[in-house]
């Protein structure tokens, strides 16, 4: 009897000891203090953005989910080293279509050699990371200041003042939850040696990007302005391969996103004005493709980053306290998907192409 005691006490403690089945997740395993950090920084900037009735609030959700996702050092100077040359796009934008309003060609001559010249110096996969934020501003800058009556001067502020609370939040989320030391050596570790540009991959950056530039200026579609975020992405890939596999990930985050965001919008319908509401459920949403993106590494981690500022940019850009947006939602995917679709004719008319010329 006693043997039969010790032995079912034995095997209750290991069944209490034994860990969970891969397929098994337990509360603490939702918790990633990562996660959490991202959810704070992204959601307290999006509620400053709101409350402070920016007219340019965008940037209060595309600046936090850019560093969080995409940059690797957190410190004063390297915040800098990102926001820098952002804010110099912008400007340098505006001084160009205030000089040249009066001659579109020439403006948009300007706007391809430094689109090029960006993509020649881009020998690394670093350093293409950080072509992103100064063209996306260098492109909006020049829409808005064609297409609409905004005070652009205004904007530049508030892209700094964006920049300033971006970097405050941040700061003052590491001083609570750090990085850990292990991640940050990881980050410092990974690095990959220059390699050449050729002259091909200049031709088709210069050739999509410079397009997608030319029909913003010629047709006065705003809405349509940051459709230009995933034919970045495509077009500064280094092969065929690449291209396709990038054009496959960001038809699935870019639309799926949006259809994440009007899913967010139509639980929140008649209750998007309550503050604490939104900001639980806004944090909530966050969490969740946040956990995934820490979770994962390699190419499914750049996924689950696209896909969070595919769902939060919809929510800043049209999510007001009397209009939940659902209309301009359906149409920003719509438009994502047409530019998606355009991009995949051009991929296979050029594959039918040179396999004719063979």
């Amino acid at each position: 009897m006693t043997t039969m005691v010790n032995q079912s006490a034995d095997e209750t403690q290991v069944s209490l000891t034994e860990p969970k089945k891969s397929g098994q997740r337990t509360a603490a395993g939702y918790w990633s203090v990562d996660a959490l950090r991202i959810s704070l920084v992204v959601c307290v900037c999006m509620l400053l953005g709101k409350l402070l009735h920016l007219d340019a609030s965008v940037y209060l959700s595309l600046f936090p989910v850019i560093v969080l996702t995409k940059g690797k050092d957190y410190s004063w100077k390297g915040l800098v080293g990102m926001f820098a040359p952002t804010m110099a796009a912008a400007c340098g934008a505006l001084i160009t279509y205030e000089m040249f309003s009066d001659h579109p060609f020439v403006v948009w001559s300007i706007s391809a050699v430094l689109f090029d010249q960006m993509r020649r110096r881009a020998d690394t996969p670093a350093k293409i990371g950080k072509l992103f934020m100064p063209t996306i501003n260098w492109v909006l800058i020049v829409v808005f200041a064609q297409h609409t009556q905004a005070d652009m001067p205004q904007r530049l502020h508030e892209i700094l003042l964006a920049m300033v609370i971006t970097a405050l939040v941040l700061k003052t989320m590491l001083w609570f939850l750090p990085v850990k030391p292990e991640a940050k050596a990881q980050n410092t570790a990974i690095s990959s040696p220059p390699t050449q540009v050729t002259y091909e991959q200049r031709l088709v950056s210069l050739g999509l990007i410079g397009a997608g530039l030319a029909f913003l200026m010629m047709v006065d579609l705003v809405s349509a302005a940051f459709c230009i975020v995933p034919v970045i992405a495509v077009a500064t890939q280094t092969s065929r391969q690449r291209f396709m596999a990038v054009l496959q990930d960001r038809f699935v985050t870019q639309v799926g996103g949006c259809a994440v965001a009007a899913c967010f919008m139509m639980l929140m319908a008649g209750h998007q004005g309550v503050v604490s509401l939104y900001a639980i459920c806004l944090f909530a949403l966050v969490y969740w493709i946040s956990f995934n993106f820490t979770k994962e590494t390699g190419t499914l981690r750049d996924v689950h980053g696209d896909a969070l500022l595919a769902t939060v940019l919809p929510l800043q850009l049209y999510m007001t306290n009397t209009n939940i947006g659902l209309s301009d939602t359906f149409l920003r995917g719509w438009e994502l998907t047409a530019t998606l679709g355009i991009l995949y004719l051009i991929f296979r008319l050029t594959g039918w192409l040179v396999r004719s010329e063979h």
